[in-house]
């Protein structure tokens, strides 16, 4: 009986695990459909993990604008409040990570950037341009 209880409860190990693990890849896919929460203006808070920035939508949705450090975001509203703090730590770190991609972007742009230009491919042979290499051996002397 000792036997089946240990491997019953292996089994049960594995299965939580595996639980866990699905759970943590759904949170990476976390995508915010529904709206965070309101403010007292009726405004609506989005948070997208792509874009990596916290979007404030106006109350007659003509207008939208984000916060993109994470110093700008000040909430007043308690129940937005309770739920941001929830996801703080998912909104902070996407933030942090589009302020370094900006930053690594415009680093590019103005060519301080260092790239190594010393090793570089053969050309490959694509299909499409097979008419370059036509030779004609068919000559009349």
């Amino acid at each position: 009986m000792a036997r089946k209880g240990r491997k019953q409860k292996k089994e049960e190990d594995l299965l939580r695990k595996e639980e866990e693990n699905l759970q943590k890849e759904i949170e990476k896919l976390f995508n915010c459909i529904n709206c965070l929460g309101k403010d007292r203006n009726h405004n609506r808070y989005w948070f997208f993990r792509r874009e990596g920035r916290l979007f404030v939508e106006t109350l007659d949705s003509s207008k939208w604008g984000y916060y993109s450090t994470k110093e700008e975001d000040s909430m007043r509203e308690r129940d937005l409040k309770r739920h941001l703090e929830k996801c703080y730590m998912k909104i902070s770190t996407a933030l942090q990570k589009r302020s370094k991609d900006v930053a690594q972007k415009a680093l590019v742009e103005e060519g301080e950037l260092r790239r190594s230009t010393r090793v570089r491919d053969k050309p490959r042979f694509n299909p499409a341009m097979a008419f370059l290499r036509y030779v004609n051996r068919w000559r009349e002397d």
